[in-house]
């Protein structure tokens, strides 16, 4: 490819073994329009100046244009090295058609019109390293013989270290001797109390004896039954002391066995003495040395020390082997209270549960349940059918929600920098008034919008990858791209206390798309393997949190991922979809099939998307949700009305708001004014609990 516009062309590239993803828009050469949205590409091979790309259904006419040089590209460059794509621009040197029937393959030879000096270097160092690494593996073998040698070297010195350990088991051996002894001790201290308490139980009975006798004859002194009393109660005195030290001693002598056993067990290890180059002495036993470094284990677990930082190593003493023993057991004591308190809590919480548990709804075809408001554990946990956050039932009152802004590109990449926050902090602030408790995103958040959502109490379903109709499904290269994308995405907020779930795709399976629906081109079996290797991904990272997606129904394929998903997601547009409004009977319907998902799959789920545009009908918005909110139950674990914000970017030209039904579906206007169904949400979402158990919608007004 060239790397430069004009000349002799000079190809010095190099050839990738590993690919990375690049997307790609297509633009119009003064960088003013956009002739498609971005589309992913993955690199063959890289140069000084430019890339070789790979691309999976390109339109023909785009690839005519770039062929022609009446458009370029604008690239986001998704390097290993890089925490955030590399953005340039770029002109098409040369284009091949590699694949014609669907979906089309072609490749695609760019050189760089825009980028920073910096990433371009960086580009190359790592293609070049990419190609040096065989170098690097042979250079590991070379080390790892050597380290075969030096490890001969160190069997050498062990055997020496033998001979010092046996003189260390001695010292052990001494030490148990003594402990012996002090058992013994403690054995002929028992008896010896034993003998007293059995003489003082006999001193007692005669003294109760006389003490009867004295009651019973009449003529008796008062003075002679009190004194008999008062021995009495002495007697009794000494035999619960003589117990008490009876019980003292046993615990000794438990104590002692503990640590005799801790004892035998040092001596079958290795017991060493390290001085540290720093200053400070570590007492433990070795359990592995290499050449560099030694681990040893101590009561608080297993350190490793690098040699350098070692001044000596030497045999401890007789009284500290013996301190050794009796820390691990001092440890071991207060592990156990600590456990044992933690099953105190445990039983304290069980027992809280029971008591607040109630009697669901019965489902059709299924005996009544026992469904809890409260449960012991937290974080977000499914249940019977049931979704609980911090231990509390969970019902989602929610609302999609997209960054966007008149005239600026949608995303969090496109306009987030450009809209202030205070905008953001403005719309959490009246989703909190509104009763809304979660929000549904379509791409991960920054991170100061997920500070506002903790601030406000609101929950995050957050979408962290986008497989769509235009994904190949036979691809290894594409699922280990969108396994990554989820998974760093994952990594970054899954410690976050607003995360409720995570969503890994949106309308699958894909009909509304120009490339249609993929189930029957690849297979049922083989689109939903693909979804799941990207669950099994996201779960492999973060087990504490459920994972969902959003599938439309009633289309080939709708099932994809109800096998495996925690949550089922359903983006039903209740009652109807726009110029197809049915209305209440309609709504209806739908809510049953849903809940008939549910009992078959034994899973909760939500309505991921629902609403009304504006733009069909102004004045039926507010009764169209009144509809979709009543019909919904809490038979299903929530609903997400879509959307938040009318978006304007949607229809045509972003910096107007064209004639089009998708950018009016917007409880609010895109400067925050309310519709007619914002009321209606606030109304109905104040009067549902958040632990909705029993709450009936159609009994709301």
């Amino acid at each position: 490819m060239q790397t430069q516009k004009s000349g002799i062309e000079r190809r010095r590239y190099i050839r990738l073994s590993t690919v990375f993803p690049v997307e790609f828009e297509v633009i119009s050469l003064d960088d003013k329009e956009v002739l498609c949205e971005f589309h992913q590409a993955f690199t063959r091979d890289v140069s000084e100046g430019g890339m070789c790309l790979e691309i999976n259904n390109l339109k023909d006419d785009l690839a005519e244009k770039l062929n022609r040089k009446s458009a370029k590209l604008r690239l986001q460059i998704n390097m290993p090295f890089s925490s955030k794509p590399i953005e340039a621009i770029a002109e098409a040197a040369w284009i091949k058609k590699t694949k014609e029937h669907h979906p089309n393959k072609y490749l695609l030879g760019v050189y760089y019109e825009k980028i920073s000096e910096k990433e371009r270097r960086g580009i190359v160092g790592h293609a070049r390293f990419l190609t040096l690494r065989p170098l690097f593996v042979g250079a590991a073998i070379l080390l790892l013989v050597v380290a075969v040698a030096v490890t001969r070297v160190e069997l050498i010195k062990k055997e020496a270290l033998r001979k010092e350990t046996e003189k260390k088991l001695a010292l052990i051996e001494s030490e148990r001797t003594k402990l012996a002894q002090a058992m013994e001790e403690l054995k002929v201290s028992k008896g010896g109390l034993e003998s007293k308490i059995i003489a003082f139980e006999r001193e007692k009975a005669d003294l109760e004896d006389k003490l009867a006798a004295a009651k019973s004859e009449a003529m008796s002194k008062p003075e002679e039954i009190a004194r008999l009393e008062s021995e009495l109660a002495k007697a009794n005195q000494k035999t619960d002391a003589l117990n008490l030290e009876l019980g003292k001693v046993a615990d000794s002598r438990k104590e002692l066995e503990a640590q005799l056993k801790v004892l035998e067990e040092i001596k079958a290890s290795k017991p060493v003495k390290v001085t540290l180059a720093a200053g400070g002495i570590i007492v433990g036993k070795v359990i592995l040395e290499t050449a560099d470094s030694v681990r040893v284990e101590i009561p608080t677990g297993v350190i490793t020390l690098r040699r350098e930082l070692i001044t000596s190593m030497a045999t401890p003493s007789e009284e500290e082997i013996a301190e050794l023993a009796r820390e691990r057991i001092r440890l071991e004591l207060r592990a156990k209270e600590v456990e044992k308190q933690r099953d105190i809590e445990r039983r304290k919480a069980e027992e809280r549960g029971k008591a607040e548990k109630v009697i669901a709804k019965k489902i059709p075809g299924e005996p009544d349940q026992l469904v809890p408001r409260k449960i012991a554990d937290r974080g977000v946990v499914i249940r019977e059918n049931r979704i609980y956050a911090d231990g509390s039932l969970f019902y989602i009152k929610g609302v999609a929600y997209g960054i966007s802004a008149p005239g600026l590109p949608p995303g969090a990449d496109g306009c987030f920098s450009k809209i202030p926050l205070s905008v953001f902090e403005n719309d959490f602030r009246m989703m909190k008034g509104a009763g809304i408790n979660t929000i549904r995103t379509y791409e991960p958040f920054p991170d100061a919008l997920l500070d506002l959502a903790e601030k406000y109490d609101l929950k995050i379903i957050e979408q962290v990858v986008y497989p769509s109709a235009y994904t190949d499904y036979s691809s290894e290269v594409e699922l280990k791209a969108l396994k990554r994308m989820a998974t760093e995405a994952v990594k970054k907020h899954k410690n976050r206390k607003c995360i409720l779930m995570w969503s890994i795709w949106n309308d699958a399976p894909f009909c509304y798309d120009e490339p249609g629906n993929p189930v029957p081109r690849y297979g049922f079996d083989t689109v939903n393997k693909f979804m799941k290797e990207i669950y099994l991904a996201v779960k492999a990272v973060d087990k504490g949190h459920p994972v969902t997606a959003a599938n439309i129904l009633k289309v080939k394929g709708y099932d994809l991922g109800f096998d495996f998903l925690d949550v089922i997601g359903c983006n039903a547009y209740i009652g109807g979809h726009g110029f197809n409004w049915r209305g209440h009977d309609e709504a209806v319907k739908s809510v049953k099939e849903m809940k008939a998902i549910s009992r078959k799959y034994k899973k909760p789920v939500i309505i991921t998307e629902t609403g009304y545009s504006t733009f069909v009908k102004k004045d039926t918005q507010d009764k169209a949700l009144n509809t979709q909110i009543k019909s919904a139950e809490d038979d299903l674990a929530g609903i997400v009305i879509f959307e938040w914000t009318d978006e304007w970017w949607k229809g045509g030209n972003p910096s107007v708001q064209d004639k089009h039904i998708e950018e009016y579906w917007g409880i609010l206007t895109w400067d925050r004014k309310p519709k007619a169904g914002f009321e209606t949400v606030s109304k109905l979402f104040n009067s549902i609990p958040t632990d909705s158990l029993g709450y009936s919608p159609l009994a709301a007004n």
